[in-house]
């Protein structure tokens, strides 16, 4: 105690304490009405540059915490620390039974997992372990002292499971067995002490066997004898909620698919992406908590609470190429099929939108915001709303994601729509194919396109060119470029072994040019037709005659943005300009000619930010080769191997300019609810493209003031087209749109 405490007299020493006693009843009252995933707190006790960790356990007998570090290449990270029950001190560390292996002598050794057995009190580590490519999943045991138990080893028998990659460990009390989490293959595997893999089933939300779902977290819940896992889609960078499972499973399409509870816990106030080992842990009768590993060695505390009322889950946004978004979910109440007896609310950014029919699983938002909007849903028993549950983000308008693949091999680097057939032709440069994809994205059922170079990277339709002397007629043909080169590769899609190559002639300033996104500049005068390439280097757009000769090289001007062009390019002919990809994840419109050196930013400028597709679409390298279809853009993300069809701009009924009631009239009513929606918060218009009278792409004040100037000024300009009847939008790129 101080002095200046010490002198305190006893009338403040009294208010002192009653004001600590009051605020520590505050806090604990905080603490009883935390809601669920709420971030409770944060330990940094392991927090060092050269330490990773891999993944914890709750000791059942105390309370205590086991950490696993991630690779036992290095002291730190081989070692056990033992933590308290806050986390926040070391009680000691146990010698891992794996050997520390060597990267000098290519014998790695990988930290996985670590699981608490109840009945021995011991630990047991899952480890990749061996000579690389001789490596295999081992779990070996330990004592809390570090003593090896040998007599409990075994090797995870993997035979016809080819690809698997394990992280987590938890013991199953119930079954005796291990649980452990195949990320490559989205599994959730049970494996006894002999080795064998007793039961196999996928995460919920895994469509194909390519389908990509983050999360390395596993825990096995001894008192509920439940299952969590931590969980993705492939819209997120890492895990966004951990996922409360079955240990049984239910058959869905012939396969073995884990079955949700409905109980989810968001981990959105989580400051990483990169999110590593989960642990359940009781603080109470009732009360579970999470402890959850982040790349950093931080280990992070969120509180779980399972309402009342549960409500939907497996929430999906979705959009339509009117740009309507479409939602989809499961629902959790007592009646059939998960029906609530009350309403199921649908809430848009935090404010309540809509209330269905408590047996509702779908609603389309006929009226959405543009740009991007989060939705949640809650339930109602009784009379009384839940709380809402997890939520889904999407985009309304250009960007915004329509539906998406995993690419066929696992990795995209451009692609190419071919007309007609609507067939898409996706290029993998690690893989060194060309697959098929249908329309709709799916397998196309064919067999690969042959590849004419080890390393493909650029792809483009060619429906004719004429090249030599004298001419000669390629017509359908699919242009290929070689990444580690300038060469190009013409080749027949109904004779792929014929056609022809060409060489690029880069200026002498390039050295070894890396060709990123390619397209096609078709013409009925073939001196016009012209090859189109991004590279790599020194991110300039290099525009090629088919003789292979450049006839120009050009970049945005610097005055106007300060960001380099990225690897995607594809040529519209219904505007004759270019749509390039940025390195900060957004595709801009250039004009395809300009002064010497620039492609000038069309005006007015259109652009559209790829943030819906999710965690990393503005790194370097992201973001790969992009295809104009029709009113979409199709996107191939090198990044995660993923393709994407987004919106490029809202397909639409006809509307008249200026008609915001759409009574096929433009009077003074049509600027007076222009204003109310923008300044009063009126009705929102059902068409933009007619509420935006001056057909400058942005809805403000200019466009009541417009229509106000035509009505009443004389000589004042009429809307622009369509005007004075109805009629498509001839500036539909335009970041707007209109429904019917």
């Amino acid at each position: 105690m101080s002095n200046e405490t010490s002198r305190m007299t006893g009338p403040a020493r009294l208010a002192a304490c009653l004001w600590i006693l009051l605020v520590s009843l505050c806090l604990a009252a905080d603490r009883a009405e935390a809601a669920n995933g709420d971030l409770l707190g944060v330990s940094d006790t392991l927090d060092s540059a050269n330490r990773e960790l891999i993944d914890m356990a709750e000791d059942s007998r105390d309370g205590t915490f086991w950490v696993l570090g991630a690779n036992g290449s290095s002291v730190e990270n081989h070692l056990i620390y033992h933590l308290s029950h806050d986390l926040n001190t070391v009680l000691g560390t146990a010698e891992n039974p794996h050997p520390n292996g060597s990267i000098a002598e290519s014998n790695m050794s990988l930290n996985r997992g670590i699981a608490f057995h109840d009945p021995t009190g011991n630990l047991f580590v899952l480890s990749l372990t061996g000579l690389r490519g001789e490596q295999r999943y081992e779990v070996r045991a330990v004592d809390e002292n570090g003593n090896a138990n040998p007599v409990f080893d075994f090797s995870i028998d993997l035979e016809g499971e080819e690809g698997a990659s394990l992280f987590g460990l938890s013991f199953d009390i119930v079954s005796g067995q291990f649980w452990t989490l195949d990320i490559a293959r989205d599994l959730v595997l049970r494996v006894g002490f002999d080795g064998n893999i007793s039961r196999s089933f996928l995460l919920p939300g895994k469509i194909s066997d390519e389908t990509l779902i983050r999360g390395q977290g596993l825990s096995f819940d001894s008192e509920a004898l439940l299952l969590y896992v931590s969980y993705g889609s492939i819209l997120d960078q890492g895990a966004s909620k951990i996922l409360q499972l079955t240990t049984e499973g239910v058959l869905i399409d012939d396969r073995l698919s884990a079955y949700r509870t409905g109980i989810e816990i968001p981990l959105g106030q989580i400051p990483e992406t990169d999110l590593r080992g989960i642990t359940s842990y009781l603080v109470g009768a009732g009360q579970n908590r999470f402890a959850v590993i982040g790349g950093s060695g931080r280990i992070y505390q969120i509180e779980q609470v399972i309402p009342r009322v549960i409500p939907p889950n497996q929430l999906s946004c979705g959009l339509t190429v009117t740009s309507q978004v479409v939602l989809n979910w499961v629902n959790n109440g007592p009646g059939s099929e998960g029906a609530y007896q009350g309403a199921i609310q649908i809430v848009r950014n935090g404010v309540a939108l809509a209330n269905v029919e408590g047996d509702t699983t779908s609603y389309v938002d006929s009226t959405p915001i543009n740009g991007p909007s989060t939705y949640a849903l809650r339930a109602a028993e009784n009379g009384a709303f839940g709380p809402v549950g997890c939520e889904c983000m999407t985009v309304a308008g250009p960007g915004g994601v329509i539906n998406w693949t995993a690419a066929p091999t696992g990795g995209c680097y451009d692609l190419a729509l071919v007309p007609g057939t609507e067939k898409i032709y996706v290029t993998d440069d690690s893989a060194g194919t060309v697959s098929i994809l249908d329309a709709d994205l799916s397998d196309a059922g064919e067999d690969d396109f042959p590849s004419p170079w080890s390393n493909p990277g650029g792809i483009a339709f060619v429906p004719a060119i004429q090249l030599g002397f004298p001419p000669q007629l390629f017509e359908n043909f699919i242009a290929i470029a070689n990444t580690s080169d300038n060469r190009l590769r013409l080749a027949s899609l109904a004779a792929p072994e014929s056609g022809t190559t060409i060489n690029l002639r880069f200026p002498d300033e390039v050295e070894n040019p890396r060709i990123g996104g390619l397209t096609y500049i078709p013409s009925d005068t073939p001196s016009l037709q012209r090859f189109v390439v991004t590279e790599r280097e020194s991110k300039e757009i290099y525009i090629f005659r088919t003789n292979g000769n450049l006839a120009r090289s050009c970049s945005p001007p610097s005055l106007f943005i300060d960001v380099s062009i990225g690897s995607g390019v594809s040529y519209d002919p219904l505007r004759d300009t270019f749509l390039t990809g940025f390195e900060d994840g957004v595709v801009r419109e250039l004009y395809s000619d300009g002064p010497p050196g620039t492609c000038p930013l069309t005006a007015p400028s259109f652009e559209i930010s790829l943030e819906a597709v999710g965690g990393g679409y503005d790194q370097d390298g992201h973001v790969g080769g992009i295809q104009i279809s029709e009113n979409t853009l199709l996107i191939c993300l090198p990044g995660n191997g993923t393709i994407f069809r987004t919106l490029l701009f809202p397909f639409g009924p006809d509307f008249i300019r200026g008609d915001f009631d759409r009574n096929s009239e433009v009077d003074l009513s049509d600027a007076v609810s222009i204003a109310r929606y923008l300044f009063l918060g009126g009705t929102p218009p059902t068409c933009m493209d007619a509420a935006d009278s001056n057909d400058d792409g942005i809805l403000d004040i200019s466009d009541p003031v417009y229509l106000l100037f035509y009505l009443f000024i004389a000589n004042s300009p009429p809307p622009p087209e369509p005007f004075p009847g109805a009629g498509n939008d001839p500036t539909f790129r335009d970041n707007l749109g209109c429904q019917e």
